[in-house]
């Protein structure tokens, strides 16, 4: 299994970890006015020294309107140099009925820059236009769960387009949701492409904390993955507001680790 740091748990990075998850948008805006590739190139250091090689890459360190082969070159040449593969392009598809030229630059970008996996969360009504899109670029789709309260939501979104489709269970949106996030993998175990491990306080609020600190069954999610012979890869995330997740998210991976009997 891969496992992997999800850059967006440095959304308030550029404002100095003093926001919240729910002031998200401004925090998300800041990133972006304030990349450059040195930024990403200290970005790539600091997950490389906590202890991981693969990374989730999220759109706001890569954006979609400001993309082109050369800065997708720079990315690359950046993250390689630092010895991390990335493993998805997390990112939101929008809505490709409205506006499809935003969905289709999504897939531009994640294809420039070489990657074969995109996570979002995408509607019922958008999975036919998704997957030809999928089909078009060669990139398979995992959808995650934010809004949604039971595994079989996300059956309902990808039924039908299983060859492009597939689940990304979001350990943290579900126990938010009120359900049980280990009950969640082995409800979706037949389609899942990716997994989101993330912790969060309490139910009913999406605050994210350190991997085994919140109400998330984090033993019982890897045995869950165990038992299922899952192989794929997995995305340490929490988007902390209020201080630098590296050391957190560095002892989750070690947590993973001895769960798994590495």
């Amino acid at each position: 299994m891969r496992i992997a740091f999800h850059t967006a748990n440095y959304f308030a990075r550029s404002s100095n970890y003093q926001t919240s998850f729910q002031q998200w948008g401004i925090a998300e805006r800041r990133v972006i006015e304030n990349f450059s590739l040195a930024e990403f190139d200290r970005i790539c250091a600091d997950i490389a020294k906590a202890g991981f090689t693969y990374i989730e890459l999220w759109m706001a360190h890569a954006f979609p309107k400001f993309m082109t082969p050369y800065l997708a070159d720079e990315l690359k040449m950046i993250w390689q140099q630092h010895g991390l593969t990335v493993i998805s392009y997390s990112c939101s598809l929008g809505d490709p009925i409205r506006s499809p030229r935003w969905t289709r630059l999504c897939f531009e970008t994640c294809k420039m820059l070489g990657i074969d996996l995109i996570t979002s969360g995408i509607s019922k009504n958008a999975a036919p236009i998704i997957s030809s899109l999928c089909r078009d670029y060669r990139i398979k789709v995992a959808v995650e769960n934010h809004d949604e309260k039971h595994p079989n939501e996300i059956k309902e979104i990808i039924d039908g387009f299983d060859d492009w489709l597939g689940a990304c269970v979001d350990t943290g949106w579900f126990e938010t949701q009120g359900f049980p996030a280990h009950e969640a993998i082995w409800q979706l175990k037949d389609h899942l492409f990716h997994i989101h491990l993330k912790d969060v306080k309490e139910i009913g609020a999406h605050n994210t904390t350190a991997l085994g600190n919140g109400i998330v069954n984090v033993s019982a999610c890897i045995q869950a993955l165990r038992e299922i012979n899952y192989n794929r890869s997995l995305s340490i995330e929490h988007e902390s507001g209020d201080h630098d997740p590296t050391e957190d998210c560095a002892n989750g991976l070690q947590l993973v680790y001895q769960l798994l009997g590495n």
